[in-house]
């Protein structure tokens, strides 16, 4: 999802928002707004000129009315209003995204004018990220700091108490917290107290998730046979397909659960469908290149990646679930079984929304 146009005028509101905003276009647009709601009339006032300041947004405080979908900032300004909800990423990761995205100022900025970074308001005045944690820790260590930053305002718990506001984010899947120890990067996740998620977002305060990383690379593996058999796209043997719910939203941290699986299968051989698929992905996995983010070859990690399709191609990954709860609960989201390509990109999937008894209501725009 891309941002929203800058300068764009709210063109509809919600109707418990009681208002009526006229567009009148001439040589200079002006716009006349008619607003029951003061609040709402302060939103529509502050966007005329582009999206809001997300700093706006922390100084109206909880409880100021209707909330705007989208604000921006530079992220020099915007990080120390970010808090992550997930303690780990994958460093292999975030260095294809810097090799990719992230090479000169300009490409940086392209890059987060495609994205959105959708988030809750919580306790402390800040926004807590649900998404897009590893593009965030890649502009970071970037050093590209006057890039703008959009984000999505899903809804706001400002008003929630510490613990029932954690808890409340447990039960949207809006949090993963589960980790491994120090030192045992092939152990299974497991989970952690809310109160050890880093207080400040930084791509120093996060742990490298070998495991996080490969079900990321496995997306983006590319084989022959898709352009000279098939005619489509080179990445048509990918492991999976990125899956939305019903409703055509994003599944929260879905990634986390394929990873998961593929820790559990390097553990457990027996969840392979053959013993020689195992062991080459084990040779490979153990010449993965872990050097410092910033320093990583990452072709050791497609290597490794591309070992892994047969894993996740097998028959027997359809009926594999995981049992953790919230973000780690269910089956694998996006299965393709057997040797069947994917047509097509991945579906676009819509912000994950909050439960809408707990949803603050928003100016939406077009």
């Amino acid at each position: 999802r891309g941002i929203p146009e800058r300068g764009l005028l709210p063109m509809h509101l919600r109707h418990d928002a009681s208002c009526i905003v006229l567009v009148l276009v001439s040589c200079s647009s002006f716009v006349l707004s008619f607003c029951m709601t003061k609040q709402v009339d302060a939103w529509v006032d502050l966007n005329l000129h582009g999206l809001l300041n997300c700093d706006d947004i922390i100084d109206a405080g909880a409880g100021a009315g209707t909330l705007p979908s989208f604000c921006s900032n530079k992220w020099k300004n915007l990080k120390p209003l970010i808090r992550q909800t997930q303690p780990d990423v994958g460093y292999a990761w975030v260095q294809r995204k810097l090799d990719k995205s992230f090479d000169k100022e300009s490409d940086a900025q392209d890059e987060m004018d495609e994205t959105t970074i959708p988030a809750v308001l919580g306790p402390g005045a800040n926004f807590y990220i649900v998404d897009h944690h590893h593009t965030l820790v890649a502009l970071d260590k970037s050093g590209y700091d006057d890039t703008k930053v959009t984000v999505e305002i899903l809804c706001d718990y400002r008003e929630k108490e510490e613990e029932a506001f954690w808890l409340t984010l447990e039960a949207e899947n809006f949090v993963y917290p589960y980790s491994r120890p120090a030192g045992e990067d092939d152990s299974l996740p497991t989970k952690i107290d809310f109160k050890d998620l880093p207080a400040d977002f930084s791509h120093k305060s996060f742990n490298d998730d070998h495991w996080r990383s490969l079900s990321s690379f496995v997306r983006k593996t590319s084989n022959n046979t898709c352009e000279d058999v098939y005619h489509l796209d080179d990445t048509c043997m990918r492991c999976f397909v990125r899956e939305c719910d019903k409703s055509g939203k994003g599944i929260p941290f879905f990634e986390f659960r394929w990873s998961y699986y593929m820790n559990d299968a390097f553990n457990n051989g027996d969840l392979w469908g053959g013993d020689d698929d195992y062991t080459s992905f084990v040779k490979a996995y153990k010449d993965v290149d872990v050097d410092k983010l910033g320093k990583i070859k990452t072709s050791t990690w497609e290597e490794a990646a591309e070992r892994l399709i047969p894993l996740c191609r097998w028959e027997g990954t359809g009926s594999y679930e995981v049992k953790l709860g919230g973000a780690l609960e269910g089956s694998l989201p996006g299965v393709v079984e057997g040797w069947n390509p994917i047509e097509g990109d991945d579906p676009e999937c819509d912000s994950p929304a909050c439960t809408p008894t707990n949803q603050q209501t928003r100016l939406d725009f077009i």
